[in-house]
């Protein structure tokens, strides 16, 4: 009987003995998991609906967008080069696209500077405002509006004010751009303030017509940040 008791004993000592060790090793598991830094950043986790309140102070912010219709490309060509810089300008602001189109659409002949043509007779018109085609670009939910143009003898086609007294940029920040081979923009710039006092004019800026989308990208960047 006493050796039964011994060897009953050391069976029970020895189950008890491995019991102990094992709680020990998860616990020691545990520990270590528990230390480990989070494989998940925060900011990149998508919050559950149903159970995540989103701070949307927290929240990365983004550069205005055409979707939130805070940006605004509006432009008047007639050779496509001003069309080309305003396309460039779009893409850069992620901004929506809208072309100013003359009722009454201009022939090479009409801007032939050399002779007694159209744009020579609105240029020498400080009132004339040519008329634009049925369909007005709005920019009703547009904060900040390109507005772009070629240079016509120094200054902005007539039709530009046209399009300043159709709309109402009034509170809204407008940046003037335009190509020109070698006139600069300030000299077109003094009518349109006077057309829309009431909105916050940026100094614009100049392009030819092979402005690069790179050349493009870092100015729309200096603007809107």
């Amino acid at each position: 009987m006493k050796m039964v008791d011994r060897r009953a004993f050391l069976k029970t000592a020895c189950v008890a003995v491995g019991a102990i060790a094992a709680a020990g090793m998860t616990s020691c598991a545990n520990a270590s998991e528990s230390d480990k830094p989070a494989l998940e950043d925060k900011a990149e986790k998508a919050p559950e609906a149903s159970n995540v309140a989103v701070n949307e102070a927290e929240q990365p912010q983004s550069a205005p967008s055409a979707d939130e219709g805070t940006v605004a490309v509006v432009y008047f060509s007639v050779t496509g080069n001003t069309r080309s810089v305003a396309e460039k300008i779009a893409a850069a602001a992620d901004a929506s696209l809208e072309e100013i189109v003359p009722a009454q659409p201009y022939s090479a002949a009409d801007i032939d500077y050399n002779t007694d043509c159209r744009a020579n007779d609105e240029q020498n018109d400080a009132s004339a405002r040519p008329a634009i085609a049925a369909s007005v670009p709005s920019v009703s939910d547009a904060d900040v509006v390109f507005l772009g143009y070629p240079i016509w003898w120094g200054a902005a086609p007539r039709i530009i004010e046209t399009y300043l007294g159709d709309v109402d940029l009034a509170g809204k920040t407008v940046v003037p751009f335009c190509t020109s081979g070698s006139s600069p923009i300030s000299g077109s710039l003094s009518a349109l303030k006077q057309a829309v006092p009431n909105a916050t004019w940026e100094e614009g800026g100049r392009f030819s017509s092979g402005a690069s989308q790179q050349e493009i990208d870092e100015w729309v960047s200096g603007i809107l940040g």
